[in-house]
């Protein structure tokens, strides 16, 4: 896909990416499927070395131990960046990173995770909403509609 526009500043970040230097915990593992950068990912069929993105189904908001770092992936015809099966991802366990977020959202709000589409809101626990139990997420930054936000875990 060929770049067709050119503008004088660059988005300020986008999911997966690293939001700062502050101490973080980034673990690798090997990609069981797609995943896309800045997702909160499970332990795949192999608990060791393998990582899957959550689904839709109702309980992965407990299971989901990280969030995928972005990397450097080549991008499909489509323009979709991706990691694919067997490729190495790193999985932040601890600090902050870029994520999708699903409605706008409020600095210092807990994150929670929207099963119907894996992206991240500050809506509270309900049926299709669900926490993270095996780490805690904090939003740092807001928005005033969907886009981008950083996440702290912990």
């Amino acid at each position: 896909m060929s770049q067709t526009t050119v503008t004088q500043y660059g988005a300020a970040g986008f999911a997966g990416l690293i939001a700062d230097t502050s101490d973080n915990n980034i673990m690798s593992y090997s990609a069981e499927g797609t995943i896309g950068f800045g997702v909160p990912v499970v332990l795949g069929t192999n608990k060791e070395r393998q990582v899957l993105a959550t689904d839709t189904n109702v309980g992965q908001g407990a299971l989901a131990i990280g969030i995928s770092v972005s990397g450097v992936i080549e991008q499909t015809s489509a323009g979709v960046a991706a990691y694919v099966a067997t490729q190495s991802v790193g999985v932040m366990k601890r600090g902050r990173i870029w994520v999708n977020t699903d409605d706008a959202v409020t600095a210092g709000a807990v994150a929670n995770l929207k099963l119907s589409n894996g992206k991240f809101t500050d809506e509270a626990v309900a049926s299709g909403i669900e926490e993270f139990t095996q780490f805690s997420a904090r939003f740092i930054t807001g928005t005033t509609g969907a886009g981008l936000a950083i996440v702290e875990i912990k």
